[in-house]
C-alpha cells in the first residue's frame, strides 16, 4: 500500500461515529452476524461523566488520589515532573552521555534504554533466532501505516530505527556503553532491534499507583525499588479481575483491568474506540493477526525531534539483515510529560490473508492474548460500553481500510468487505465457548 499524499482519515471519535450502524452494515447484519442485538440501537451513553452515583462515597484521602490519578492517566493529560530520574536523563543529553541501562525483558530479549535519549535497544536473547527479525519487520508494516500513511494521532507506534545482525560487529565498537550494559544478560554481538522509546509515567504518577494499589506493608519498598521507575500500565479493558493489596508489587507493565479504570472515571469509551481503530489497522491495513501485541499507557516527550530511516525499500520477506540506524536527533524535555496510550511488541505478530483462513488467525490471536479487548455478552453497564464502542470503531475503520484496498487492488473481491464482521462473530463465539465451559464446570 503507497503512501498518499494527503492524510487518509479514520474514524476516532464519538462524531465520527455518532451513528454506528451503517446503511450497507445494517442490511446484512442479522443475517451475518446477529450483532443488532449485541451492539444494541441505542447511542453510547457518555461514560465521562463524573456520577458519583457510579462509585460507593469513599474516604477523602482516597477520592482525592482517585482524583489525581484520573488526571495523570487520562489521555494527553501533561505532567510537570523534577525527579531526580528526570534530571539524570536531561543531563545526560546535555553532556551526550552515551551509557544504557537495562529497563524490561521479554520472551525474546532484553530491553535496555539509552540514557538522555528516547531510545530503546531490544537485544535477542538467542542471536540464532529470527524472532527479532520478525518483531522488526512487523513492526516497520505497523508503524508506516500509524505514522506515515494514515497519521493516526489518537495511538501511537514507536518509530522504528534499525536493526543490526550479529554479524555487523561494528556497531558494537563503536557501543561499549551498551556491551557492558548487556553482560551477565544478553551474549554479545546479537540481533538488536532500535527503536524510539516509550517514556515511563511519571514520578508523580508513579507515587500516587503504589499508595492507591500497593499493599501498606510494601509500599516504602516499592518507593525505593529503582525498577518502579519504568513504569508503563497495561490497558486490560477485557478483564474486571482488577485488585490492590497483592504481596508481590510492581510498576514495570502494571496492569489496570476495566474495574479499575473505571473506578477512577477514565474514559473508558475513548480507550476502546482507539483498540478498535488500531485492530483494524493492523488486520486489514497490515494483514498481521496482531499477535500478542499489548495497548499501555506511558508517556512521552512534550518536544522531539526524531528521524526514522526510509525503509520503504525493504521486502516483507527479506531475511535479517542491516538497517540504519538512523541518526536521531532529541530535544526532550524530560521534566514535561504527556500521557499517551502506546500498542507495540510485534515479535509474535503474523501475516494473514484477506480470506476465512486469516479471520481464524486473528480470532486465534485474541484468545491468546492477554485481555487487552473488551469482550461481548456481559452484564456491566462498563463492558456493555466498552464492547459497543470497541466494536464500532472496529467495524467502521476496518471497512474505510478495506474500501480502499479494493480500489488500489483491482483483484480483490468484494467479499473481502465480510471478513471483519466476521472477526466479530469469531470473538462473539469464542467468549459464548467461555461461558458454556465454565457453566459446565459450576453444575
Amino acid at each position: 500500500m503507497k503512501s498518499a499524499g494527503k492524510r487518509r482519515r479514520l474514524f476516532t471519535s464519538s462524531e465520527s461515529i455518532a451513528n454506528p450502524i451503517s446503511p450497507s452494515l445494517d442490511a446484512d447484519l442479522e443475517s451475518n452476524l446477529r450483532l443488532l442485538s449485541i451492539l444494541e440501537a441505542s447511542t453510547i451513553p457518555s461514560s465521562r461523566s463524573h456520577d458519583k452515583d457510579k462509585t460507593p462515597p469513599r474516604q477523602e484521602a482516597d477520592a482525592s488520589i482517585n482524583q489525581q490519578l484520573h488526571h495523570a492517566l487520562s489521555l494527553h493529560s501533561q505532567v510537570s515532573t523534577s525527579s531526580s530520574a528526570a534530571e539524570r536523563e536531561q543531563r545526560a543529553q546535555a553532556n551526550e552521555v552515551n551509557t544504557f541501562r537495562k529497563i524490561g525483558a521479554g520472551a525474546c530479549g532484553a530491553i535496555f534504554a539509552q540514557e538522555g535519549k528516547s531510545v530503546i535497544v531490544k537485544l535477542a536473547k538467542d542471536p540464532n533466532s529470527n524472532e527479532l527479525w520478525n518483531d522488526f519487520q512487523q513492526h516497520r508494516k505497523i508503524s508506516r501505516l500509524f505514522n506515515r500513511v494514515y497519521e493516526v494521532e489518537e495511538v501511537r507506534v514507536p518509530k522504528l530505527l534499525g536493526f543490526v545482525p550479529p554479524e555487523s560487529t561494528e556497531f558494537w565498537d563503536v557501543e561499549p556503553g551498551l556491551t557492558r550494559a548487556a553482560e551477565n544478560i544478553c551474549t554479545v554481538p546479537t540481533n538488536a532491534l532500535l527503536a524510539e522509546r516509550i517514556l515511563p509515567l511519571p514520578q508523580s504518577t508513579r507515587h500516587l499507583l503504589i499508595e492507591k494499589y500497593c499493599a501498606p506493608r510494601g509500599k516504602q519498598k516499592a518507593l525505593n525499588d529503582p525498577a518502579n521507575s519504568d513504569c508503563l500500565v497495561r490497558i486490560y479493558l477485557g478483564s474486571t479481575m482488577g485488585k490492590s493489596g497483592g504481596l508481590f508489587f510492581s510498576l514495570r507493565n502494571l496492569k489496570l483491568h476495566l474495574n479499575q479504570l473505571t473506578e477512577l472515571h477514565l474514559d473508558i469509551e475513548e480507550l476502546a474506540r482507539r483498540m478498535g481503530i488500531s485492530l483494524a489497522l493492523m488486520h486489514w491495513g497490515a494483514r498481521t493477526d496482531a499477535r500478542d501485541v499489548e495497548f499501555v499507557l506511558g508517556s512521552s516527550s512534550t518536544r522531539k525531534v526524531a528521524l526514522e530511516n526510509d525503509l520503504d525499500n525493504i521486502e516483507d520477506n527479506a531475511k535479517a539483515q542491516y538497517v540504519g540506524p538512523s541518526t536521531y536527533h532529541s530535544l526532550d524535555d524530560f521534566f514535561c510529560r504527556q500521557t499517551e496510550m502506546w500498542v507495540l511488541d510485534f515479535n509474535q505478530v503474523r501475516d494473514i490473508t484477506l480470506d476465512d483462513a486469516g479471520v481464524a488467525l486473528a480470532v486465534e490471536a485474541v484468545k491468546l492474548n492477554d485481555p487487552y479487548f473488551p469482550k461481548p455478552l456481559k452484564e456491566s453497564e462498563a463492558e456493555k460500553q466498552a464492547w459497543k464502542a470497541f466494536t464500532v470503531s472496529y467495524l467502521e475503520n476496518s471497512t474505510t481500510i478495506l474500501e480502499e484496498a479494493l480500489k488500489n487492488d483491482k483483484g480483490l473481491g468484494g467479499e473481502i468487505l465480510a471478513l471483519p464482521r466476521k472477526f466479530v462473530r469469531g470473538i462473539v463465539e469464542l467468549e459464548r465457548e467461555r461461558m458454556s465451559r465454565r457453566e459446565g464446570a459450576n453444575e
